[in-house]
């Protein structure tokens, strides 16, 4: 018995060390409001502010499309494009509806895809196909990586939401 409790000690210290992140939402409970209501509610107030990729219902989850955004004042990071991605989630935690909202800003690293490619030598035979070696297109080439996120803009929609939901009750 306790060579297996040292035994889950060990793995969940290993998934802790390995990497295995948990993204962090601004969550804020909705009151006494429906599911379906909340869900409605919070596909209109995500569509103020991103164009909406994808609004599925059953799992109350919300993605928006990237958003262009400025680069900010750092003048050689706010050379590389900048955008805002987005999600928002409706669920269900006993019998209250809570929402959650996740904005991160991301910068754009071509050169990111670049350092990947391996390091031949002219004489050595080639190591990549044809089809490897092909021109990318504008989208394939770019790498995006998260640089921070947008607190703000999470707690205004979701203050913006629950102001929404308070008029109708």
């Amino acid at each position: 018995m306790r060579h297996l409790r040292w035994t889950a000690l060990l793995l969940v210290g290993a998934l802790a060390a390995g990497g295995c992140q948990v993204q962090r939402y601004s969550s804020q409970p909705l009151g006494d409001v429906s599911y379906a209501e909340a869900f409605r509610a919070g596909r209109a107030v995500f569509g103020k502010h991103f164009p909406i990729e994808s609004a599925d219902a059953g799992s109350g989850r919300i993605v928006g499309r990237p958003k262009s955004v400025e680069g900010g004042k750092d003048r050689l990071v706010a050379i590389t494009p900048a955008r805002q991605v987005a999600t928002m989630r409706i669920r269900r935690k006993g019998d209250q509806v809570f929402a959650d909202v996740r904005v991160d800003l991301q910068r754009q690293d071509v050169a990111a895809m670049r350092h990947m490619q391996p390091v031949t030598v002219d004489n050595e035979l080639p190591n990549r196909t044809p089809a490897e070696e092909a021109p990318l297109s504008a989208d394939q080439d770019q790498a995006w990586q998260n640089t921070s996120r947008d607190e703000a803009l999470e707690r205004q929609m979701l203050s913006e939401l629950a102001a929404r939901l308070a008029r109708r009750q």
